[in-house]
């Protein structure tokens, strides 16, 4: 299944070095080989299918020969055995004619179901690919052209002549850029589509002889009892029991494969959830691939400059390459100069030029490299062509080495890479615009606002129950969502999120998520987003778990805190999931995403995408194991007894909320009652000598003067009565009511 491969980045596709070039001939090969392997199946198939046919044929012949056999009876009459017996071939065949229909319809459904969507695959997808190859090669050949006759013109040249020209060029590179990523798009495309359109395909094959097998077993069953007779009534007759033989010879095969293929319905069962899982990674990494390269293309549409510093030809720090790209070196022959383009890279550490003869067209014939330690730059102007400039060796005997940038602006750029002076400043390129993971907008922060927000947005979810379909996955109105989400970065929540007609369930999770999506850095964080990964990568389970544990017990306090409470909220979520349909799985899809984000958006980071949502998945199904020993963190709240299943006891109404109730006419018996639930007798504090009261108990609340203990307070009444027992047991304690 192409294990190993390489993801083809757009920004070296829009470089086109030679490394491209020769992952893109793997990528090529692997397909070719795919369309040999599908041609294949298709073939095994179809003599499948005639052979099956071919073996039904002879059945029913057989049936029928069955059919026309009769007794010849000695004498006036049949005893009952003997008439059964006449009767049992007769329904054998009919039997064998039963199994026989179910197997032709099984192989007239077999073309339109099997093989048609394998030959619609190979013709549509990979042809479809091939068909961009072709449209490929032609723009490469078409801009690499046009290329050379630019640069090849004269310095004598008119103005308007060069205008011309380098209009033409730029106009065959971004047809070439263009064909360029829509054929690594869709080579990459088909390769995943392969992962369950193929195995899909024949799945339904095998499903269509497991309905065969089991019709067979059933028929078989049925008739087991007329058998089981006729076993008794042929003793004598040798005939017929060599034909009972041979039908259940055919009986035992048909059980056996019935049997096995329940022994695999768990497996088949288990492939098609993984089969739809993958499907639905592929629909949401072909959308934001298909994002990405249009973004790339407006990109170097708006700005080549910044766009040729960042696609390969400009900074690579963790390589040590400060600049790459295609040039032309001046070589003088016996009857003149001759120009050979080459793929150049500048390592600035070791101050190496790297000179590799390379062409797009014919790429198979290239030399040896060249390597030359160079001390500086300058700018040639008395050369036959433009953009030309000297590479200088540090080995002053040796002669410069004569180049032809692209463009002027391509020749600035060497110039500035070659510069001892201006090196450093060119491994600070920043990234390109548009290309960065972050989102645009406000910044939202990890801080005690975001939290309280965080809390707000999950406690009125919780609170209406987490039983709307689709939670997290049904999106928001887009400008609710904006404006509470910018309300929350600048410090101004809403003051009230209760009302699900103004605010509704799918808004508050679409503002929750965006907000995790705004952060400056993801939860995950870039420092560890390459650890993450590798430990959703590992196969065994409980590897697997305990190093996520391990990293999310590095992870900075804020982080994990805000980690735990979402994975908290979104397994109360996948606990109602009955309701709302969002299982684990699915909440995975929705927050991998969003709780992690690679530093620099890319192909590979999109094609990576499916072990966010593993590791999102062990979080919520392995959260009390993986959290088991982090530190807590202050912004860390224990659940509550209702939030794990058990009965909360009324907690005591605080002041505001009592002052509230008091001004409810129509609640405030409610919030009497729930505050005198929630009462404790005031504590006893220590005295010298105890004075038993001797007062009736007080007729006003020692809480609220306002009310009489009669319709009030009975914990008042209480209190005291425990307080006058106290002081008559204990000579050390006083009351006070």
């Amino acid at each position: 299944m192409g294990v190993g491969l390489v993801p083809l980045e757009f920004t070296e596709c829009l470089a086109d070095s030679p490394h491209f070039r020769e992952n893109l001939l793997r990528h090529e090969k692997e397909l070719e080989r795919t369309s040999q392997q599908v041609k294949r199946l298709i073939k095994e198939v179809k003599d499948v299918v005639h052979a099956a046919k071919r073996l039904g044929a002879a059945q029913l012949a057989l049936a029928g020969s069955m059919e026309n056999f009769e007794f010849a009876c000695i004498g006036a009459s049949m005893t009952e055995d003997e008439r059964v017996i006449s009767h049992s071939l007769h329904h054998f065949a009919k039997l064998m004619r039963t199994i026989e229909d179910e197997r032709e319809r099984m192989l007239g459904r077999a073309h339109e179901q099997i093989i048609a969507p394998l030959e619609r695959f190979r013709k549509e997808h990979i042809g479809a690919v091939k068909e961009g190859k072709k449209k490929f090669d032609k723009k490469t050949a078409k801009f690499c052209q046009s290329q050379e006759r630019t640069l090849s013109l004269s310095t004598k040249k008119q103005d308007n002549v060069f205008q011309e020209a380098d209009a033409a060029m730029d106009m065959a590179e971004r047809d070439f850029c263009q064909a360029s990523l829509e054929y690594v798009f869709q080579l990459q495309a088909v390769r995943e589509r392969e992962k369950f359109e193929l195995v899909e395909t024949l799945l339904g094959f095998v499903f269509s002889w497991w309905t065969f097998h089991h019709t067979a077993h059933d028929v078989h069953h049925d008739a087991e009892p007329l058998v089981r007779d006729l076993q008794l009534r042929i003793q004598r007759f040798e005939l017929v029991e060599t034909l009972i033989g041979f039908v259940f010879s055919w009986w035992t095969f048909h059980h056996t494969a019935h049997d096995v293929h329940h022994d695999a319905e768990p497996l088949v069962r288990d492939l098609q959830l993984r089969i739809q899982r993958t499907r639905t990674n592929f629909e949401e990494t072909s959308k934001q691939t298909e994002s990405l390269m249009k973004k790339m293309m407006e990109v170097r549409q708006m700005n080549k400059e910044v766009e040729a510093e960042e696609t390969g030809e400009g900074v690579d720090a963790a390589g040590g390459v400060s600049r790459a790209g295609y040039l032309y070196l001046m070589e003088k022959k016996a009857f003149g100069t001759a120009w050979s383009k080459h793929y150049c890279t500048y390592e600035k550490n070791s101050r190496t030029l790297r000179l590799l003869p390379y062409s797009q067209i014919n790429p198979k014939t290239t030399a040896p490299a060249e390597s030359v330690c160079v001390c500086g730059a300058r700018r040639v102007t008395d050369t036959e062509r433009r953009f030309c400039w000297d590479a200088l060796p540090a080995d002053r005997e040796r002669t410069p080495l004569t180049l032809q940038a692209l463009s002027e602006r391509d020749r600035n750029a060497w110039l500035r890479a070659l510069s001892p002076q201006n090196g450093a400043a060119e491994l600070a390129g920043g990234a390109a615009p548009g290309l960065g993971a972050g989102e645009a907008g406000a910044q939202a922060q990890l801080d005690d606002a975001g939290f309280a927000f965080v809390r707000r947005l999950v406690a009125v979810l919780e609170e209406r129950g987490l039983e709307d379909q689709g939670l997290y996955r049904v999106a928001g109105v887009a400008s609710k969502v904006s404006r509470l989400v910018s309300c929350a970065a600048s410090g101004r929540p809403p003051s009230s999120l209760a009302d699900p007609l103004e605010w509704e369930s799918k808004t508050l999770t679409s503002a929750l998520k965006s907000y995790l999506r705004a952060l400056p850095e993801p939860l995950a964080t870039h420092a560890l987003h390459a650890r993450f990964l590798a430990a959703a990568k590992l196969e065994s389970r409980p590897e697997r778990v305990a190093a996520v544990a391990a990293l999310v017990a590095q992870l900075p306090a804020r982080n994990r805190d805000m980690l735990r409470l979402v994975v908290d909220h979104l397994r109360r979520v996948a606990a109602r999931s009955d309701r709302n349909l969002m299982t684990a799985s699915n909440l995975a899809v929705c927050f991998g995403p969003t709780l992690l984000r690679a530093p620099r958006e890319s192909v590979a980071a999109i094609l990576d995408l499916k072990f966010y949502n593993v590791l999102v998945e062990t979080l919520l199904d392995h959260a009390d194991q993986i959290f088991a020993h982090s530190p807590q963190g202050p912004n860390v709240q224990q659940p509550t007894p209702a939030q794990n299943g058990l009965r909360a006891s009324p907690a005591p109404l605080s002041s505001a909320l009592l002052r509230a109730a008091d001004c409810a006419p129509r609640d405030l018996a409610a919030a009497r009652r729930s505050r005198c639930r929630a009462a404790a007798p005031p504590p006893l504090p220590p005295a010298r000598r105890c004075r038993p009261p001797t007062s009736p108990p007080p007729r006003r609340c020692t809480r609220d003067s306002t009310r009489t203990l009669t319709d009030a307070c009975a914990p008042c009444t209480r209190a005291w009565a425990r307080a006058r027992a106290s002081c008559r047991s204990s000579p050390t304690r006083s009351s006070r009511t």
